[in-house]
């Protein structure tokens, strides 16, 4: 099933971004991102649903915490960065 990774720069952010979106209505679970995806040790990711990027990302910037880098992961498993502006 496709969806969206929010990569943060820390647990705490992660941690943040999470809980804003919970409160948006969203299923968000942060955890450590695939390799690949980042060169910084202590980045995180949270995980939305492939419909709630536009809201959530309209949450995020209300609450001046944007992600580091989106991606997209299809149903094939290959990750897709996804510009944000």
């Amino acid at each position: 099933m496709p969806y969206y990774l929010l990569l943060s720069r820390s647990i705490t952010h992660a941690q943040r971004m999470s809980r804003i979106l919970e409160r948006a209505g969203l299923t968000a679970r942060f955890f450590r991102p695939p390799m690949g995806l980042t060169d910084r040790g202590c980045s995180y990711a949270v995980r939305i649903g492939e419909g709630s990027l536009p809201l959530a990302l309209e949450r995020l910037r209300s609450e001046g915490l944007m992600p580091m880098r989106v991606f997209h992961a299809g149903g094939d498993g290959a990750f897709s960065e996804i510009t944000i502006s």
